[in-house]
C-alpha cells in the first residue's frame, strides 16, 4: 500500500525520493565504466576496414568475415555492429575506403608538390616506393572478377591514375595522343609489377627502380619541365 507524506512515496515501508537528481538512468547493475570501456574496444569503423583489407590481401575476400576480423582486432563480434549493419555492410564499404587510403593520397602528392611534371612524377613515384599503396591492387582485381560493383570502382580508380600521368606528361611536352599512350606504359608497369609479384621488398631497391623507370619514361622531355 502507498501514501504520500511529505513530499516523499512510501511503498512497503521503502522511501523513494521525487528528486531527479538521484536517479540512475542507466540500467540496473550496469556499470558505466564497463560502456566506455565497450565502446573503446569496438574500434573505429577504419580499423575494421583496414583490418578487412589486409585480410583480403592475404586470403581472399572469401574470408573476410565478422568473426575472424575480431579475432585478429583482439576484440568481441559484437563489437562490429557498432559500425556496420551486417558483413555485406562492410564489404559494400571496401571498395571506397580502398579508393581513399591508397589512392587519394598518392594523387594528393601531385598538389603538394612544388616544381614541374617530372617533379611531381618522381614524387608519386618516391611515394609508391616508400608506402607500396598498390599491394592491395592484385585482391581487389581478383574480386572485380566476379562483382560488377567492385568492378566498376576498380576502374574508376585506373582512371584516375592513368588521367593524373596522362596530364603530367602532357605538361611536360608531349602531345595529347602520346601522352595517354605514355600514361599507360606508366600505369601498366605498376600494375604488371604487382601482377608478377616482382615489387622488390627493400624499399631502397624499390627506389631505385622507380628512378630508373622515370629516367626511361622522361629521358626525351625537357628536364627543367
Amino acid at each position: 500500500m502507498a501514501s504520500l507524506r511529505g513530499g516523499q512515496l512510501t511503498i512497503r515501508s521503502r522511501t523513494v525520493l521525487r528528486d531527479a537528481r538521484h536517479v540512475n538512468t542507466l540500467p540496473y547493475g550496469f556499470d558505466g565504466d564497463v560502456l566506455t570501456k565497450k565502446r573503446d574496444q569496438s574500434q573505429d569503423r577504419d580499423t575494421w576496414l583496414t583490418e578487412a583489407l589486409e585480410l583480403m590481401r592475404e586470403r581472399g575476400i572469401d574470408h573476410v568475415k565478422v568473426e575472424p576480423l575480431a579475432a585478429r582486432l583482439g576484440v568481441t563480434k559484437g563489437s562490429f555492429y557498432w559500425h556496420f549493419k551486417n558483413r555485406e555492410d562492410l564489404l559494400r564499404s571496401l571498395p571506397e575506403f580502398w579508393a581513399r587510403r591508397h589512392t587519394d593520397p598518392v594523387l594528393a602528392q601531385v598538389a603538394a608538390t612544388e616544381g614541374g611534371p617530372i617533379e611531381k612524377m618522381r614524387a608519386i613515384l618516391q611515394f609508391l616506393a616508400h608506402e607500396d599503396p598498390d599491394r592491395y591492387d592484385n585482391a581487389m582485381r581478383a574480386w572485380a572478377h566476379f562483382d560488377a560493383d567492385v568492378s566498376r570502382a576498380v576502374a574508376e580508380v585506373d582512371d584516375r591514375r592513368m588521367e593524373t600521368a596522362r596530364v603530367l606528361f602532357e605538361e611536360a611536352g608531349l602531345s595529347a595522343e602520346d601522352a595517354a599512350f605514355r600514361a599507360r606504359l606508366w600505369y601498366f608497369y605498376d600494375v604488371g609489377e604487382h601482377v608478377t609479384g616482382d615489387t622488390p621488398a627493400d624499399v631502397s631497391d624499390r627506389l631505385r627502380r622507380a628512378e630508373h623507370r622515370l629516367r626511361l619514361l622522361t629521358s626525351d622531355l625537357p628536364q627543367g619541365s
